[in-house]
């Protein structure tokens, strides 16, 4: 069979899980499709609970790469209460700094993770003590948790209640954070966002995802500039500049014009911007550059906006490291 051929064919192969009444292995592998070897992938190689027979709620969606289908626990016949779990193999061993979750994109909130416990593994079944509990933010966007980098061939992300306290756990994307001495960002703080007329969260900005947007409000009012969103390292480093997506559908809304940029050791003193200026319209990428700093937080304010309307988007903003 042509490589390309068989490839194909063995993409769209699903094998279907097998339950029994503690436990339910689940097999799934999120392919990637340049074959390169040093692409980590995810498996999928055990959950408490998941239902199959209501919906498609497999274990193996957690890890699909398609944020419109998902994991459930049982809902039919049965609602197992949480703690729910699922542990993750990946496809080599590997120094990760954080995990991502996203919940379910539908109109629903049933099984959104409010708090939770993340362990690492070097054989799948010795896990120790979580090397990260908290709770979620609401709302649909992408969760980021970064912990100090640590070297694991499996994961387990175990849920401890429901954003509404009911008895579900589900996730349409769980990921990791492979540390490769870059740092994840996290947002910590914006003046604005709209999260009513639209997803404008502002983690929309550092999600990766060029198709998402920050947005300030603009539903029920209109807010001035200037706008600011403070964003956090995983860790501190020299940051030597900074990259702007603007938003990249067919408005310009909340493009920024002229900015100030900002580093911080504590999130709180950030003096003087290190770095101000003007870009110009257009859809491409900035690139501004400066003498590097060392920080662990980084601010951008958005003095005005392309048309000198009152808002600010970004599609992502990223840091340049020494």
């Amino acid at each position: 069979m042509h490589m390309s051929l068989f490839i194909t064919w063995a993409m769209r192969r699903r094998v279907r899980p097998t339950a029994t009444a503690a436990l339910v292995i689940s097999v799934a592998i999120f392919t990637n499709l340049s074959l390169s070897a040093e692409k980590l992938t995810l498996k999928v190689v055990k959950v408490d609970s998941e239902e199959t027979s209501g919906e498609d709620g497999k274990g193996a969606n957690a890890v699909d790469g398609d944020p419109n289908t998902w994991w459930h626990t049982q809902w039919q016949d049965a609602n197992p209460e949480p703690p729910h779990e699922i542990t993750i193999e990946l496809s080599r061993a590997c120094k990760i700094s954080g995990f991502t979750y996203l919940p379910r994109q539908d109109e629903s909130a049933n099984g959104t993770i409010k708090d939770y416990e993340f362990y690492v593994s070097d054989d799948g079944d010795d896990f120790g003590k979580p090397i990260k509990h908290g709770r979620l933010d609401e709302g649909k966007g992408k969760k980021t948790v970064s912990f100090e980098p640590r070297k694991c061939r499996f994961i387990k992300l175990k849920a401890l209640s429901e954003i509404n306290d009911q008895p579900w756990t589900t996730a349409a994307e769980i990921g990791v954070i492979e540390d490769t001495g870059k740092p994840t960002l996290k947002v910590v703080r914006v003046d604005s966002e709209e999260t009513a007329g639209e997803n404008g969260n502002s983690a929309n900005a550092v999600d990766g995802d060029p198709n998402t947007i920050w947005h300030t409000q603009w539903q029920d009012a209109n807010p001035e500039p200037p706008h600011e969103i403070v964003i956090e390292l995983s860790h501190p480093c020299k940051v030597s500049g900074f990259t702007y997506l603007p938003r990249q559908d067919e408005s310009d809304h909340g493009t920024i014009k002229d900015y100030e940029f900002y580093a911080s050791e504590d999130g709180n003193d950030f003096g003087r911007p290190v770095k101000q200026g003007s870009f110009a319209g257009g859809k491409e990428k900035r690139t501004v550059r400066f003498e590097a700093k060392e920080c662990r937080f980084i601010k951008l304010r958005a003095m005005s906006e392309i048309n000198n309307e009152p808002w600010t988007s970004a599609a992502e903003i990223d840091v340049l490291v020494d």
